[in-house]
């Protein structure tokens, strides 16, 4: 994993985005009336993460759930 200017708490990463995303993201920066892109791209990462896990969960539960052949 390759990263720049490293403290004890972030990491820079360097990403490529399709040109018409910056775009659209820099539209909702616009309407929301805030222009961090860092802050928008750091939001989103967390709540596809919440997603992520809370889907993971409930694979779990259901796999748990299934009763078993004897």
């Amino acid at each position: 994993m390759s990263s720049k200017n490293k403290t004890s708490k972030t990491t820079t990463r360097n990403i490529r985005f399709p040109n018409h995303m910056i775009e659209q993201i820099n539209i909702a920066l616009e309407h929301k009336g805030s222009g961090n892109f860092s802050a928008w791209v750091i939001e989103a990462c967390r709540r596809r993460l919440a997603a992520d896990i809370k889907c993971a969960r409930q694979l779990t539960v259901t796999k748990n759930d299934t009763p078993s052949a004897l």
